[in-house]
């Protein structure tokens, strides 16, 4: 999981998101918690950053995460650069969001330290590698068939869904691969996170070449992950 999160688009929609991400993912209640917080701007400033950044800093209250939600309309490079640190090394157990009307308004070298807030993955994503993993291998053939076949819809709506399912998916393997990695480390299950980490990043482009990266993820699939 990356400490770090952007969104591109509406805003109160990627802060809906994002707070939703937070207590499916991070375990943290938005209701009440002093250690979820929604920081809003019209302009983010300098002094806006700096103030992101010290509030970082502190401690959680309630445990040993909090998660910090900065949406903006609009973005100071000046601030961005700010931000660049806090963003790359938060303190442990801190984890950011930013969410901007666009992706576009993002510097590369802040992007950079980000990864894409996955967009309606985070309520599914536990169960479509659940039933992933717990299924024979013809099973699991079958059900990357289907999700594939939903991408090349020609309704958006379904198209759109089954673009999530391919992320909820690659995200699902790569916890469940950490997972199993930490309690029994082997050389096939390091193999394959290498190749997961290296696909992810794919997945997130609508051109991706779906299908050679899932059969090639069909075949490697370590037996110490399979359910």
């Amino acid at each position: 999981m990356s400490h770090a999160y952007f969104f591109g688009g509406n805003t109160e929609e990627g802060v809906e998101q994002s707070l939703a991400f937070i207590e499916t993912e991070l375990g943290l209640p938005r209701a009440g918690n002093p250690d979820v917080a929604v920081m809003r701007f019209g302009l983010l400033s300098v002094d806006d950053a700096r103030t992101i950044g010290d509030f970082a800093r502190q401690s959680s209250v309630t445990g040993n995460k909090k998660a910090i939600v900065l949406s903006a309309d609009r973005f100071f490079h000046e601030a961005q650069n700010a931000l660049l640190k806090i963003f790359e090394e938060p303190p442990e157990g801190t984890y950011l969001f930013l969410v901007l009307p666009s992706e576009g308004l993002i510097l590369p070298t802040l992007r950079s330290r980000m990864a894409p807030l996955p967009k309606g993955a985070s309520i599914r994503q536990e169960s479509i590698a659940d039933t992933f993993l717990a299924a024979g291998k013809a099973e699991r053939e079958k059900i990357v068939a289907k999700m594939l076949e939903r991408t090349k819809s020609d309704k958006e709506a379904e198209k759109e869904q089954g673009r999530r399912d391919v992320l909820a998916l690659g995200e699902g393997l790569v916890r469940a691969a950490y997972a199993a990695n930490q309690k029994k480390e082997s050389p096939e299950l390091h193999a394959f996170l290498e190749d997961l980490n290296r696909f992810i990043p794919i997945l997130h482009d609508r051109a991706a070449p779906l299908k050679p990266i899932f059969e090639h993820l069909l075949i490697t699939m370590p037996k110490d992950l399979v359910r």
